[in-house]
């Protein structure tokens, strides 16, 4: 990345209130991270280091995508500018109250949805594990692995199988992931130390400044 060396006028200018808002030009992974290269209105083309959030959610848009794209600017200086990326206006999702979750970055319709009732995979285009072992291809579902029953199975229609075994076999118990545990309200973590004075004697206030 280039350094950019302004007077103090230009530097007062350039950081504004530290978000400066530019255009999407293209994004290139490096050792460690990523860089992208944007663009502004009347604005020299610059570089910034990409933020990847918490979450760990990010995406890669095509060259010169009409994308907004945010710097957080501590001063005039391109490596100390971070880049905060955004999916395009015209394609973000029309999320329904009470409802959110993460979207194809160029396709609305295309998200992992949470509602209360069910987290739905909006299309049937869906994969499992580095080999596919389940996918969802259209009307089809593939299990590239053993199937184990717990239940019994029903179908509704005929099934196909070269043969028929008889015998059954455990399944073993599943543990899913939880939240964290709250800490205990007689903890840390900011409530704050209440102070309790004794006075033997009315205290006047004198030699507290």
């Amino acid at each position: 990345m280039s350094n950019s060396y302004l007077n103090y006028r230009g530097r007062s200018s350039d950081v504004q209130d530290h978000v400066e808002r530019h255009v999407w030009g293209e994004l290139e992974y490096i050792e460690a991270g990523a860089i992208i290269k944007v663009g502004g209105t009347d604005t020299k083309d610059e570089e910034a280091n990409v933020i990847v959030p918490g979450s760990g959610t990010s995406f890669k848009l095509k060259k010169d995508t009409d994308s907004e794209v945010f710097l957080l600017a501590s001063s005039s200086d391109t490596n100390l500018k971070l880049a905060l990326l955004t999916i395009p206006r015209d394609k973000q999702r029309r999320w329904k109250e009470g409802q959110g979750g993460i979207q194809h970055p160029t396709d609305p319709e295309f998200a992992l949805d949470f509602s209360d009732k069910l987290a739905h995979v909006t299309k049937n285009k869906f994969a499992v594990g580095e080999k596919g072992e389940l996918e969802v291809r259209g009307g089809d579902v593939y299990i590239r692995g053993r199937l184990i029953v717990e239940k019994e199975v029903v179908a509704n229609k005929l099934v196909k199988t070269p043969q028929v075994v008889n015998g059954t076999e455990n399944i073993p118990g599943f543990e899913g992931n939880k939240q964290e545990e709250k800490k205990s309200s007689g903890g840390g973590g900011g409530g704050g130390t209440q102070m309790s004075f004794e006075f033997d004697e009315p205290f006047d206030g004198v030699g507290i400044s």
